[in-house]
């Protein structure tokens, strides 16, 4: 059966072409802009954090309650790994995905009793526009595996009803940037 999948950009379009289910479930998609925002702590001004983290971090919740109206049994919200990294100038971007993930642990914790599990995958940043030039590396070695990485077969499994064990987690799935 086809799968929920909210948010915009490429990863949510590639998302909603390739991931389905076989028990009812959504895709939540951080909406993270990786070319603003950009910069010291200390400039961030109350705009921007409206912007770029704020409104994204809404979408994240009114997405996570859209999928528990919609009476899914599994739930992922996509966030980028510099969250768990962090990232030079990019603290706001940080901020959200955590936010994000902290809030995945929330709500998995309040409807597991109800048969519901909520995941989160990370992704590398640039996967969310961040560029790596300026971010500086999440990891301090190069990327373990070569290729493409694709999300997509992780997300399928969270989403299945095999994952029905699996709940408050954060899967990273970058090809072994972060780790």
């Amino acid at each position: 059966m086809s799968v929920l999948v909210l948010g915009e950009g490429p990863i949510a379009r590639h998302l909603r072409a390739t991931v389905v289910s076989d028990v009812a479930a959504a895709v939540v998609v951080t909406e993270v802009d990786g070319a603003r925002g950009v910069g010291p702590i200390e400039e961030l001004d109350d705009a921007t954090i409206d912007a770029v983290f704020e409104q994204p971090m809404q979408k994240v919740i009114a997405g996570l309650q859209q999928a528990h109206a919609a009476g899914v049994e599994r739930i992922v919200v996509i966030v980028p790994t510099i969250g768990m990294s962090g990232g030079d100038r990019h603290a706001v971007h940080a901020a959200l995905a955590e936010a994000a993930r902290i809030t995945v642990k929330s709500a998995a914790r309040q409807w597991g009793p109800d048969g519901i599990t909520v995941n989160a995958v990370a992704l590398a940043p640039e996967e969310f526009g961040v560029d790596p030039a300026v971010s500086g590396p999440v990891a301090i070695a190069p990327r373990a595996m070569r290729g493409t990485v694709d999300a997509s077969n992780t997300v399928n499994w969270l989403c299945s009803g095999a994952a029905a064990h699996v709940t408050g987690q954060t899967v990273v799935c970058d090809g072994g940037l972060w780790m």
